[in-house]
């Protein structure tokens, strides 16, 4: 349920997350917010006759915001919870002959998918729960303007299907007000989104917002019932999967007593490395314990 005082955003977007983006609007801390988003195509593919190409790169993954947080400075750390995402009632996929982990083997083709009393209907075969996320979620750089179909340690398109309801996302703030951005969210997305698109729809979301003191996680962060997750982007899969192992690998050593050997041999049994994307100009990697390792280490979660 929608908090009384919960701020509605409004719904400017960008499309890069920049240190010299004024911010449209300016919350209190620890606000309710309700953010409106568009789909990765600006909501402008109405039929399966407009294909990727009539698009034009200047409206891929509009992001609602920038949103400033007073009270965040650089150095800080911005908590997102993610309360709620409700979807529109049809979704959009495309491909495209030079895209996606097979390019060459498919056509340029656009899909409409229909999301019905909460599931996604595929075709006439194929039924099943929807299961929202956000893929473009990010604060400002210091000191670059980075597309936001670009992700990185800001956070941006990192497309992680478990940034849903209910989990909670630790982003860097780097400049004043942190200048959160939101948008590209997906209906229903597999890891990898080998076809370079999830399902692409528009929508509802309420989070929570919060400055924590200095930088107690690696970030990006995420945290969910299940478990807490390192999430890195880099140019290559194996400098992704690298970065987001050292990350996780280095808190737990810091924050129990096991010691940096230990702690890769403990998420060598119980840590799950897996690609969120593989598709985006840089691709997204997350290594992920279990809560109940957590739990029994007593590790700080802000």
């Amino acid at each position: 349920m929608t908090a009384p005082d919960a701020v509605t955003v409004p719904e400017d977007v960008v499309l890069a997350l920049a240190p010299g983006n004024a911010p449209t609007i300016t919350v209190r801390d620890g606000s309710e917010l309700v953010v409106s988003t568009k789909d990765c195509f600006s909501n402008a593919i109405t039929s399966t006759e407009q294909l990727f190409s009539s698009v034009g790169w200047e409206l891929i993954n509009p992001a609602t915001g920038p949103i400033a947080i007073e009270g965040a400075r650089p150095g800080d750390t911005l908590k997102v919870e993610i309360l709620e995402i409700q979807t529109a009632d049809e979704g959009t996929m495309t491909t495209h002959p030079e895209f996606g982990v097979l390019p060459g083997t498919v056509d340029e083709r656009t899909r409409k998918v229909p999301v019905r009393d909460g599931h996604v209907e595929f075709d006439q075969h194929v039924r099943f729960p929807v299961n929202p996320m956000i893929g473009v979620i990010g604060t400002a750089p210091a000191d670059a303007e980075i597309p936001t179909g670009t992700p990185g340690d800001h956070g941006g398109n990192m497309d992680c299907k478990e940034i849903a309801a209910g989990a909670t996302l630790y982003l860097p703030v780097e400049v004043e007000g942190a200048n959160l951005a939101i948008g590209d969210v997906h209906a229903a997305m597999g890891d990898g989104e080998v076809a370079v698109c999830g399902l692409e729809i528009a929508a509802t979301v309420r989070v929570r917002v919060s400055v924590v003191p200095g930088r107690p996680l690696p970030l990006p962060f995420l945290v969910t019932d299940s478990a807490v997750t390192a999430l890195a982007s880099r140019d290559a899969l194996s400098a992704a999967v690298t970065e987001a192992t050292r990350m996780m690998r280095d808190w737990l050593a810091e924050h129990s007593p096991l010691d940096a050997t230990d702690a890769l041999m403990l998420l060598s049994l119980v840590g799950d490395l897996r690609i969120c994307q593989i598709v985006d100009p840089m691709v997204t990697a997350r290594m992920e314990l279990r809560r109940d390792a957590v739990e029994a280490y007593a590790l700080p979660l802000p």
